[in-house]
């Protein structure tokens, strides 16, 4: 892990200048600008809670504070760590790609862009849990366990970009990786408890007991993990936070060395 941390700290100022890249051209040349950070999420959240929390009528349980019992806060909840870990791994294989022309030119280290669109997508998800906590406060249903709220998302950061780097490398190599990824995350995305309670799939292991497989998707347990802390209010269980943090360790670890020793030539295919 000190080789990770080493070079990471020693090029922190390139990983800067990409991720201040990225965001100045995420809404150039639009009207709204920056507004758009919250537009969009909220649109997909408004989309999200009329199909499925008035047309399907998916119920949520009752929050921590024992009163609420809202859909859309529900949704949110999940759907702000589901957008973070969307838009690195997306933002993995495109950042790599969009520095081919440059890196063609001159000498950088390959990871740096991808580390820079990672910290563009934390600065996207910091307004959206900045929000959403503001909604928690206001409903009256907020504890000391939000303080857990960082550290899960510092381990979805470590878990997505570990995933990113695997993921970046194999899209330079073949550019059908991407269209793949596209289609894996959709059905990822309604392989998690983001858009319906979990109690949902535990009638279903009752019966089947390959299903407990689901239990075991790391972004099913942040998930649930985010709901503990600002839905019901409780922190999460230590072998929730034990698992979490092995497999977000490891797998950053596994990508970065993996990537490290892949993308010593990924300028010729890029």
């Amino acid at each position: 892990m000190v080789q990770l941390v080493q070079p990471t700290w020693r090029h922190a100022g390139l990983v800067g200048n990409f991720a201040s890249r990225e965001l100045k051209s995420r809404f150039k040349g639009s009207v709204l600008g920056w507004a758009w950070s919250l537009i969009n999420p909220l649109a997909t959240l408004a989309i999200y809670s009329l199909v499925f929390g008035f047309f399907l009528k998916f119920t949520p349980p009752v929050a921590g504070n024992g009163h609420l019992k809202n859909f859309t806060v529900y949704l949110f909840t999940a759907l702000v760590l589901w957008n973070f870990f969307f838009a690195v791994v997306t933002g993995s294989m495109g950042a790599l790609v969009g520095a081919g022309p440059l890196l063609r030119k001159i000498y950088f280290p390959p990871w740096t862009p991808i580390a820079g669109a990672a910290i563009a997508a934390l600065a996207q998800t910091g307004i959206e849990l900045g929000l959403l906590i503001v909604v928690f406060i206001a409903l009256g249903n907020v504890s000391w366990t939000v303080v857990f709220v960082p550290i899960l998302l510092a381990l979805l950061a470590a878990f997505s970009l570990g995933l990113g780097y695997f993921l970046a490398l194999f899209n330079a190599k073949l550019r059908d990786v991407n269209y793949i990824v596209q289609v894996g995350l959709n059905l990822l995305f309604y392989a998690c408890p983001i858009i319906y309670p979990i109690s949902n799939i535990q009638v279903v292991t009752k019966h089947h007991g390959w299903a407990r497989i689901y239990y075991w998707n790391p972004l099913t347990q942040f998930v649930e993990a985010n709901r503990d802390v600002l839905y019901d209010l409780r922190a999460p269980s230590l072998a929730r936070m034990a698992y979490l943090i092995v497999v977000s360790l490891v797998v950053l670890f596994a990508g970065w060395t993996y990537f490290e020793r892949g993308s010593r030539d990924v300028s010729e295919e890029l």
